[in-house]
């Protein structure tokens, strides 16, 4: 049996626990948070299961901010992906069982036959969680609860996810704006207006990888892989310009800090490698994308001997010896975001190339987080993060002192960037 809470003097009634689960159901699973509204929420107080009706054909509408409120009051409430829960409910006391339940192999298919069947015949129906029956709901997010009730207490390093989380999320919420005419020529959503309105396109991170680096493919569009081509002219700014703000060197840079070398500010770190490689001081435009591809495989393929002679590469040989033996005493590593990587057939090589993207993305967090602040009351907005660039939608409101504040932020602690500015993201 289940019980429905549809009015806010039901909800009073109800006692406020120390740990609740909740699943927030939107109107449509495939719309975007931002342009899709709740449905129902799943509340379980590990006693009960419950049904917040917000906005289905079978309950009058509980108000979401009552909803909010009440459990605003419990001290932690368990949820799957609170990226997309934080687009409707503000709950700081949040806890996100997706990123305990990483490499468990953990089962969340617990759709019913119901939701399987308006899938796959009303699959972009705006309103189609609206139509399916709230016992099925219950059903399915009962399910759900059953595999989080598995996880916890091995929750761990809570506050650094959140942060991850809303920074994020910050950045996806601004969407994107689009030149619609060159848009349709070069893209084709899987269904348009799921992820486009007004003018605008919404991206969406995925936060859930093993070495917490984010992918970004959503409604048929990968936007950490668009082309480098004409097509990126579909992209334009809502503000005045784009300025791409790309590292440079950002993985060599990222192990150097961690390695306490010193590298230089003033150049490339290409061409500084590289006037190593070729004993000379002027490197050609050759050499230099030469020097890049010796670098990069020193990083990816292994550090060969020929380049031992390189402090750098003598320092990074010994840590990833020092890691290989670290995995092999105690079956994982710690990778920066705290997190233990154990991995099948595991090789020295792949293991540091794991713990740079970890710490790749550790890093992007604390720039981001400093730029959330630091653009708070600005009009320029943070609107992509593509692995080592980030993408600024910038006013000249803002003056270039914030221009500059931006680059500052992002260079701190030894790091170098290079700019490019375009009316589009054809940047090239």
């Amino acid at each position: 049996m289940y019980y429905i809470i549809e009015t806010d003097e039901q909800l009073a009634k109800l006692p406020t626990p120390d740990k609740c689960f909740i699943e927030l159901v939107a109107k449509s699973d495939e719309a975007h948070p931002s342009l899709t509204t709740p449905s129902v929420i799943y509340y379980n107080d590990f006693e009960k299961g419950y049904v917040f009706a917000i906005n289905h054909s079978e309950g009058f509408n509980l108000s979401i901010e009552a909803v909010e409120t009440f459990l605003q009051k419990c001290n932690k409430v368990y949820l799957l992906n609170q990226k997309r829960h934080s687009y409707y409910l503000n709950l700081p006391n949040a806890i996100d069982m997706l990123f305990t339940a990483i490499g468990l192999g953990k089962d969340f298919s617990c759709d019913t036959i119901v939701h399987k069947d308006f899938g796959y015949r009303h699959r972009y129906l705006a309103n189609i969680n609206g139509l399916i029956p709230i016992c099925k709901h219950y059903e399915r997010c009962e399910c759900l609860f059953e595999v989080v009730k598995e996880l916890i207490g091995r929750e761990d390093n809570i506050d650094w996810q959140t942060i991850y989380v809303n920074v994020y999320k910050w950045v996806e919420e601004a969407g994107i704006s689009i030149n619609e005419k060159v848009f349709d020529k070069y893209y084709e959503p899987t269904w348009k207006v799921n992820s486009v309105k007004n003018g605008k396109i919404y991206t969406s991170y995925n936060l859930y990888n093993i070495t917490a680096r984010p992918t970004n493919a959503f409604n048929g569009l990968n936007f950490l892989a668009l082309n480098k081509d004409q097509s990126r002219a579909a992209f334009i700014p809502t503000n005045d310009f784009f300025a791409d703000f790309d590292f440079d060197g950002y993985h060599l840079r990222l192990i150097a800090n961690l390695l306490n070398i010193d590298l230089p500010t003033n150049k490339s770190i290409h061409t500084y490698l590289g006037t190593q490689y070729f004993q000379k001081e002027e490197l050609t435009e050759e050499e230099y994308q030469e020097s890049k591809k010796i670098t990069f495989r020193q990083l990816y393929n292994g550090v060969e001997d020929k380049v031992k002679h390189i402090e750098l590469f003598q320092y990074v040989d010994k840590f990833i010896q020092g890691m290989w033996i670290e995995y092999q005493q105690n079956g994982y590593i710690q990778l920066p975001n705290g997190r233990r990587l154990v991995q099948e057939s595991p090789t020295p090589q792949k293991l540091f190339n794991y713990y740079v993207q970890c710490l790749e993305t550790v890093n992007n967090v604390k720039k981001l987080s400093k730029l959330k602040d630091y653009l708070e009351n600005k009009k320029s907005k943070v609107i992509l993060v593509v692995y080592d660039s980030i993408l600024v939608d910038f006013s000249k409101q803002d003056g270039m002192a914030t221009y500059d504040g931006i680059k500052a932020i992002l260079e701190e602690d030894n790091y170098m960037v290079k700019v490019k500015i375009g009316e589009d993201y054809d940047l090239r």
